[in-house]
């Protein structure tokens, strides 16, 4: 923890990042570099939380749209959690070093006599380390296996770390650090946080039975780093001039009565039984998961069955048709061969008749020649008888072909004989395996029959559980009608109280209007910082404030914030002038801001800056969206949702200066924004602001040169952390003239507002040949001589001594 006085290095020693140079890193770097190179990322968990404490509300540096963070104590253990913020993991210091730096940009900083970069809240890095290990349960002697992961049990346990490294708000006098306006609140709770403090550090020196650590969010926050069971490192920044003996006498005698206390340092190992209950919880979903498919699967496969069983009587009809087609068919095809059968048997019964009737000629021709032969041996008709020989020859060489023909036709008709016999024992073969797939098919359909009625007697007895279901929901739904119809009658009851309380609204914002509460408007840095004030509004005794405040409290409470936002839609032009008024005094309020803008309010005011044309709404209306403007995550949705374009409108029509200071205030606000700038010269925004000058009045003037003011130091950070290059966008909209023909005409704060703007302009060096061709270099001399804040006269000599077109432009 680093505390100090302000201005004296509590923010450089603890949370500089050195991107640049590693030597120049912050303490809060250093740690987390060391704690990466000491954790694995296998057993190990390291996660941060980087918050900021803000007029005692706690808020999320790394998500700036959570904000009243709850802070929760253990009764048992005592310890402090905050269930609200963010915990992000780090997966190495390059992702660490990023969040530092979104961190910082959230950061609520502003310039005082004393610091141009006064941390206005404090911040505390948390960083939330993890190891896990197993260690198998000593009581254990139960050797029943657990599904199939091991046969002992084993109980996860935690190692758990918490690691605070706070960089503590500067305490500050008023009179050195001239905080005014809305800086002054801020210094009033970082003073009585910082008083706390100490109240608990002397009474833990002094060991003192009762420790006031509720008396702030600060030691709440802290109680276990002083006197509980932290190692806890004090850094002491002090500054070296004498003119701030008392805050350095006082900051060692406070680290000296720091240095007396001991602390208790614990070990934290707990059973995770957030890992078991989240495995017991997995293994629940997945049997019911299982369950559900299973009877998905059921159902499914009962359809399926169903399907199949009528799939398979089709084909079943089919098969016995095709059957007794094909039998009828194999029949006929059986009888046609038994008769083709029997006609070539009797083909070749003929066939080896006429074969063996000319095997007998044959055997008596040769006999017949044999006998010529001999005959014509001796016989003088040689001649006759040869021709004869040839004849006869001739005639059995026809016989013999004949014969082969015959013999060659027989077995062309046993070969015919035996592939007709082949088609035969096939057909059977077939008309055998057809009649055993009937006898399977059968088989199977009676199967099918038996699941599917005793799958038919689970769907009926399920179909029972159903309509008992259905009986259970009707009787729900009736319940629910009749909660409609109590809700209706609760609801015309408040109609009726919202019109009864409509007069007492008026009546009250009648008063509210005649002592000027609903200018109550709130202007302060956000983003990008720049000085905070107040807009200037009629002083008001603390009876008026409090009696304002229980007023609206008891509207708020009584009709309700959704019934006060839709009497901003009412055609009654003086309930909407109220109900405006009255939504404009809540934003004024932080705690309320989050509920407007979850009920639409934001929208409301937009429609009705858009819509109206009444001078005294959009002057309200300014008002209320300058106040809705002073939260950081509110400005994204106002210039989302058209509110500068819209706020411009208003200025370019109308010449009623406390309108214009509303809209400037709000414009001013949105300046603040550096991710805004843009977007807000694109809608008009800028060129507005300016063109306001038009009007002359004192207190439009102040809120134009704040808005320049935050939208110069805005865009100046931007440039120096690389976020963005260019000649300024003030600039381009010729707000350089205007500066330097002015910096001397208004009054002391508005002239502190534009040479401070003018000084972080002049940082730039993009920006300079304008600032040398406007006569700029005479007004940063003029500033270094003559400016009433050291820090002003700071930036004009660190703008003149870095830049060597304005050293030359002074020679």
């Amino acid at each position: 923890m680093a505390y100090g006085q302000t201005g004296t290095g509590k923010t450089y020693t603890v949370g500089r990042l050195g991107k640049d140079d590693p030597s120049e890193r912050g303490i809060m770097v250093r740690a987390l570099e060391d704690i990466l190179a000491s954790t694995s990322s296998r057993s190990d968990s390291v996660a941060i939380s980087y918050l900021q404490l803000y007029l005692e509300s706690l808020q999320d540096l790394l998500a700036p749209e959570k904000t009243n963070i709850p802070i929760v104590e253990d009764p048992k253990t005592g310890e402090v959690s905050l269930p609200g913020a963010a915990v992000v993991d780090i997966r190495n210091l390059d992702h660490f070093v990023e969040l530092l730096q979104i961190g910082e940009a959230n950061r609520h900083a502003a310039n005082t006599k004393l610091n141009t970069e006064s941390s206005r809240s404090h911040a505390m890095l948390v960083v939330h380390i993890q190891r896990s290990l197993k260690e198998k349960e000593e009581n254990d002697t139960s050797s029943v296996a657990i599904s199939d992961e091991s046969s002992s049990r084993h109980i996860p346990l935690l190692l758990k770390s918490k690691l605070l490294i706070v960089d503590l708000a500067g305490s500050e006098r008023i009179d050195k650090s001239g905080s005014e306006g809305h800086m002054l609140e801020e210094a009033k709770f970082i003073n009585l946080s910082l008083t706390s403090l100490g109240k608990c550090i002397n009474a833990l020196a002094e060991n003192s039975p009762h420790i006031p650590t509720r008396d702030s969010k600060l030691t709440r926050l802290l109680r276990d780093s002083f006197g509980g069971t932290a190692r806890t490192s004090l850094i002491i920044t002090i500054g070296p001039s004498a003119r701030h003996y008392s805050e350095t006498s006082s900051t060692i005698m406070f680290s000296q009565r720091a240095m007396k206390i001991v602390n208790t340092v614990k070990l934290k190992e707990e059973v995770d039984y957030e890992t078991l209950y989240r495995k017991l919880e997995y293994q629940v979903d997945y049997l019911t998961s299982e369950l559900d498919r299973q009877q998905k699967l059921r159902v499914n496969e009962k359809v399926h069955m169903e399907k199949e069983l009528k799939e398979y009587e089709a084909t079943l009809a089919e098969i016995e048709r095709n059957f007794a087609v094909k039998s009828e068919n194999l029949e006929k095809e059986k009888s046609h061969l038994e008769l083709e059968i029997k006609k070539l048997k009797e083909d070749l019964n003929t066939e080896k008749a006429s074969k063996d009737r000319m095997s007998e000629n044959i055997i008596q021709l040769e006999t017949s020649v044999k006998h010529n032969e001999q005959q014509l041996e001796n016989s003088l008709y040689q001649k006759v008888l040869a021709d004869t020989t040839k004849m006869h020859e001739q005639k059995i060489v026809e016989l013999l072909k004949q014969l082969e023909d015959e013999q060659s036709r027989s077995a062309s008709l046993e070969k015919q004989l035996n592939e007709t016999k082949q088609h035969l024992s096939e057909a059977q073969r077939l008309l055998q395996m057809q009649e055993n797939i009937a006898k399977d098919i059968k088989k199977e359909l009676s199967r099918l029959k038996e699941e599917s009625t005793s799958q038919i007697k689970l769907l009926q007895q399920t179909n029972d559980e159903l309509l008992s279901e259905k009986a259970l929901i009707y009787e729900e739904l009736k319940s629910v009608q009749e909660k409609v119809l109590y809700e209706a009658r609760y609801r015309k009851s408040l109609e009726d109280e919202v019109l009864k309380l409509k007069k007492a609204l008026s009546e009250n914002n009648a008063d509210l209007e005649s002592r000027g509460t609903y200018g109550m408007i709130r202007s302060a840095s956000s983003l990008g910082g720049g000085d905070a004030v107040y807009m200037p509004r009629p002083i008001k005794t603390r009876e008026t404030i409090s009696g304002q405040r229980d007023t609206i409290s008891k509207i708020f409470e009584e009709v309700g914030l959704s019934n006060i936002l839709a009497l901003l839609r009412s055609e009654d032009l003086d309930v909407q002038i109220h109900a405006v008024k009255v939504v404009a005094n809540l934003a004024a309020e932080d705690i309320n801001q989050e509920r407007i803008v979850e009920e639409g309010g934001l929208d409301a005011l937009l429609l009705l800056l858009e819509t109206s044309e009444n001078t005294t709404i959009h002057r309200v209306t300014a008002g209320a969206i300058a106040n809705l403007a002073m939260n950081g995550s509110n400005q994204g949705l106002i210039m989302n949702r058209g509110g500068a374009r819209l706020l411009a409108n208003v200025a370019s029509k109308t010449d009623d200066p406390q309108t214009l200071r509303m809209v400037a205030g709000a414009i001013a606000n949105l300046c603040g924004n550096e991710k805004l700038h843009v977007m807000l010269k694109e809608d008009g925004g800028i060129k507005a602001l300016l063109g306001m000058v038009r009007s002359g009045h004192n207190d439009v003037i102040a809120q134009i040169a704040r808005g320049i003011a935050n939208f110069a130091k805005c865009e100046s950070r931007a440039i120096s952390q690389g976020h963005r290059k260019g000649r300024s966008l003030l600039i381009e909209e010729n707000a350089l003239n205007w500066m330097v023909a002015n910096s001397t005409t208004f009054s002391a704060s508005t002239r502190r507002h534009i040479e401070l703007a003018f000084c972080h302009l002049a940082q730039n060096e993009e920006n300079a040949r304008e600032i040398i061709s406007t006569g700029g270099i005479k007004e940063l001399v003029r500033i270094l001589q003559e400016s009433s804040r050291e820090d002003i006269r700071n930036l004009a000599k660190k703008a003149l001594n870095s830049n060597p077109l304005f050293l030359s432009g002074i020679q």
